[in-house]
Parts: C-alpha cells; structure tokens; sequence
C-alpha cells in the first residue's frame, strides 16, 4: 500500500466550496481529494455552487496527479460550477497548471494572489 502525500481541507460556506492543499501531491494524495470533492459537490444536490482552491501552500505533485487534475476538471465541466477562483503565488506552479490541465479553458476561472480578492470574485459571479 502506497502512502498518501499532500493534505486537503474541503468546506462549504453558502455556495462557496473552498479546497486548501498544502504540500506535495502523489496519486494516492489527489485521488484521496478528488473522492472528497466529488463526495461535497454530490451533497449540493445539484446546486450552482462556485469553487475556490487555495493552492498557496503546495509544492508541486507527480505527473500523474496532473492528469487526474485535468480529470476532475473535465467532470467539473459537467456539474453545476458557475465559476472557479485559484489562489496560486508560484508563476511556475501556475504555468504547469495550465499546460497540464487543459480542460480548465472551459471554465469561468480567475487566478488570484490572496483569498480576500478571490472570494469577492466569486460572489460577484452568477
């Protein structure tokens, strides 16, 4: 059995899901928190709801957990997400991010330097 790496915290506050990930991320680690995710969008019973990552205190993962980001991304195309803010202060974070998520495109999303901005971003999309 493969140890999990990297932590997630997922909440809900009105239609705000806010995911934290602090560390570095292997399979287990992303597919442990996709479950998650899925599980807390699948409890909004279909409700628009918008979605805040904070991705300020990661370190990067393994290339297969950018797959299952992409992954995630495209069934989040498929769910009631009106728009996505990120939290992201590493410019080369970010730009794999982009290279390796490409479904992301399809998103009303917004990269953001601090979580005060993000979530005024967010409540003013509808």
């Amino acid at each position: 059995m493969l140890l999990e790496h990297g932590k997630s915290q997922i909440s809900v506050d009105d239609d705000i899901v806010f995911i934290k990930a602090i560390g570095a991320f292997n399979l287990e680690g992303i597919m442990r928190t996709i479950a998650e995710l899925k599980y807390v969008i699948g409890n909004l019973n279909q409700k628009e709801f918008k979605l805040l990552l904070d991705y300020s205190e990661i370190d990067g993962g393994t290339p297969e957990v950018f797959e299952k980001i992409n992954d995630c991304n495209i069934w989040l195309n498929n769910q009631a997400m009106v728009a996505k803010a990120i939290i992201i202060k590493s410019e080369t974070n970010l730009k794999i991010l982009e290279s390796r998520a490409p479904a992301r495109e399809l998103q009303n999303y917004k990269n953001f330097s601090d979580k005060a901005s993000a979530i005024k971003w967010l409540k003013s999309q509808s």
